[in-house]
């Protein structure tokens, strides 16, 4: 949307110069100074819209996606022990929603950033992963611990837009 707005933005200042060099320049100004300020609020209006829509989808999904009620013997994405590439796929994609209600199994490292994540080592001494979050439990692996997870990716975390992998204690398996 901040795209939409620089770009309409970019037209309307070329509009505003080719007109000020035409004949009767100040009523043109304030014509094109009135077609920018109706284009503007349009363009606002349209990222209201768009950021209330965005946001009133995210809290259905996390309403409508209870983890208590999930089915998790029906996996959608498993991946395996050491596979950064698949782990870094779905890190990537679903900040966008596009896994949003996925049943997911993974084993990895769990680990205490700030919140908790599941990482896979990427070589070289780097790591990918994302977020995941106990339900109704406080019982976190220790640091470090390779565990196995089954969860469902829904909106949550700290930071706005933000999906975590919701997973119940006993989804969760320590395997070292």
């Amino acid at each position: 949307m901040k795209r939409k707005i620089a770009a309409l933005l970019g037209t309307t200042v070329t509009a505003i110069s080719l007109l000020a060099g035409c004949g009767n320049q100040k009523a043109q100004e304030q014509q094109a100074a009135e077609e920018v300020t109706n284009a503007l609020a349009e363009a606002v209006e349209d990222a209201m819209v768009e950021e209330a829509v965005g946001e009133a989808v995210g809290e259905a999904v996390a309403e409508a996606l209870d983890p208590t009620t999930v089915d998790y013997s029906a996996i959608d994405i498993e991946i395996a022990y050491g596979d950064s590439d698949a782990a870094s796929e779905l890190a990537s994609n679903m900040w966008y929603g596009e896994y949003d209600g996925k049943v997911v199994k993974i084993d990895g490292i769990a680990e205490k950033l700030g919140s908790w994540s599941i990482m896979e080592e990427a070589g070289e001494g780097s790591k990918v992963g994302f977020g995941f979050e106990l339900v109704d439990s406080e019982d976190y692996p220790v640091d470090g611990t390779r565990v196995e997870l089954v969860g469902v990716i829904a909106p949550g975390g700290t930071m706005e837009g933000a999906r975590v992998l919701y997973v119940l204690p006993e989804n969760m398996t320590p395997l070292s």
